[in-house]
């Protein structure tokens, strides 16, 4: 077992469990979500839509990698993202953001559920809970679900190409 790696995991010996989650931990803090919340078409000064939008695209993009991780990891990707959620919410030192990444966590769990059918073959049901989230009429939200579904499918793109 090469350093860093994890008990019962077997990824390539060229990278560790540690690189495969600092990777993404260092993509997901440096992922830009403003065209997706302008998509959405919530304004600069719309600051808890904008937070919770924010917190629902952060928890779809770490379920996105769980997607990613199971086609390139299939005996490991359930080991990496638990190992990966549970240092997650132990990092924060103060106890508001320990709940926000307790909060985090679950939405992810609700992401990860919704991506469970369809794998990355489809992503219009996430589009459509993040349309949910917005008061739209029914034509503004059919072109908004399309529009979000392109999206995350690009994001996953890029979180697949630079999963290691």
């Amino acid at each position: 077992m090469s350093a860093g790696s994890l008990p019962g995991v077997s990824t390539s010996p060229a990278y560790t469990v540690e690189e495969v989650m600092d990777n993404f931990a260092a993509l997901l803090d440096s992922f830009d979500f403003t065209p997706e919340i302008d998509a959405m078409g919530i304004g600069r000064m719309q600051f808890m839509r904008r937070k919770r939008a924010l917190q629902d695209l952060r928890a779809l993009f770490i379920a996105l990698w769980r997607l990613a991780l199971r086609r390139s990891f299939p005996d490991d990707h359930e080991v990496i993202f638990e190992t990966f959620l549970e240092r997650f919410q132990q990092t924060p030192t103060r106890n508001a953001a320990r709940k926000e990444a307790a909060a985090l966590t679950e939405k992810v769990r609700g992401y990860v559920g919704m991506l469970e059918h369809k794998g990355d073959a489809d992503f219009s049901e996430a589009a459509h809970h993040l349309v949910s989230l917005l008061s739209l009429g029914d034509a503004e939200a059919k072109t908004l679900r399309l529009r979000l579904a392109l999206h995350i499918r690009s994001t996953y793109k890029l979180i697949f190409d630079k999963l290691i």
